[in-house]
């Protein structure tokens, strides 16, 4: 369960280091890499590219899985992606971490979503299936939305939707993650019925509404699948740094040396975090690259390294 104690303070990783240090940094998705319109600002692929160009390593580290990711985040060029809330790991080419919920677990959440009716899907590495009237119930949601934003493709379909299998099988044994909407059934309701079995946190898109929400693993979650990296990688969790800005990104923003929070995050997530950047509209990654010397500022990409 995550816990709502302010992180302690660390000194800053400059300060720790004598000579320039390979750096691995993990970014999420949502609300940090791209915007609730989900746009890309430029400054953030330049920062993305020029970091690797200098030697660093750089990570996706999402609540989604891999099929959810879409080309044109892909496109900015990564080292790997930790996926699925930390369920997954992918990097050289090939899954090195698959940590999968039990059958049982499985067949428990889905005989508890079903006889709810709430619409939800699964997770998998590469793979996402969504329970029949899920995409009906998305489209709802996100209706307002639509109009301003970069989710519709040119044939009208929203981009999600081609990642989506609706009414595939749904009891299977490589799932990650499971993610559920609810409209009536309140989300501690739904957190009281899988105490002990599963974390229940809210939705880390806001425009899903209050009660909708993820089933994630016990102990497993961002942070824990930054570990694995750092064991498969050889690096040292001190040259870690973790952006993000929701309730998924507490345990990475804890447990990385260095923790940014976005300037678009809550207050309770920055407050597990060492930094606060500017938000995912005002260059916040390309500041938080600036700041902790992945890349050099240049007026030319943005005119000030300001934070929050």
């Amino acid at each position: 369960m995550v816990s709502t104690e302010h992180r302690r303070h660390r000194p800053h990783a400059s300060s720790r280091r004598t000579q320039l240090t390979r750096r691995i940094v993990f970014l999420d998705i949502d609300g940090t890499l791209i915007d609730e319109q989900e746009r890309i600002q430029p400054s953030t692929v330049e920062a993305v590219s020029r970091a690797r160009a200098a030697g660093h390593l750089v990570f996706i580290c999402t609540g989604r899985s891999r099929a959810e990711i879409y080309p044109q985040i892909l496109d900015i060029g990564f080292d790997g992606i930790v996926s699925a809330g930390g369920s997954f790991v992918w990097f050289g080419g090939e899954t090195r971490v698959s940590r999968t919920m039990s059958l049982a677990d499985v067949t428990f959440a889905i005989d508890v979503f079903t006889r709810s009716g709430i619409d939800f899907y699964v997770q998998s590495d590469s793979a996402v299936i969504a329970s029949p009237g899920f995409r009906a119930h998305l489209r709802r949601l996100l209706a307002v939305d639509l109009a301003d934003s970069d989710r519709v493709e040119a044939d009208g379909a929203l981009q999600f939707e081609t990642f989506f299998e609706e009414g595939g099988e749904l009891l299977r044994g490589d799932i990650g993650k499971m993610c559920f909407l609810s409209a009536e059934t309140p989300i501690d309701e739904i957190r009281e019925t899988f105490a002990g079995r599963f974390d229940v946190i809210n939705a880390t898109v806001p425009v899903l509404g209050p009660h909708s929400g993820e089933l994630l693993q016990l102990g497993v979650n961002k942070g824990s699948a930054i570990l694995e990296v750092c064991h498969l990688m050889g690096l040292e969790r001190a040259d870690t740094i973790g952006i993000g800005d929701s309730i998924n990104d507490v345990e990475m923003l804890q447990l990385t040396g260095v923790g940014v929070a976005m300037g678009n995050a809550p207050d309770a997530i920055k407050a597990h975090a060492d930094q606060v950047t500017t938000g995912v509209d005002d260059n916040g990654v390309w500041n938080a690259f600036v700041r902790n010397e992945l890349i050099s500022a240049d007026e030319s990409v943005v005119p000030t390294a300001a934070f929050a």
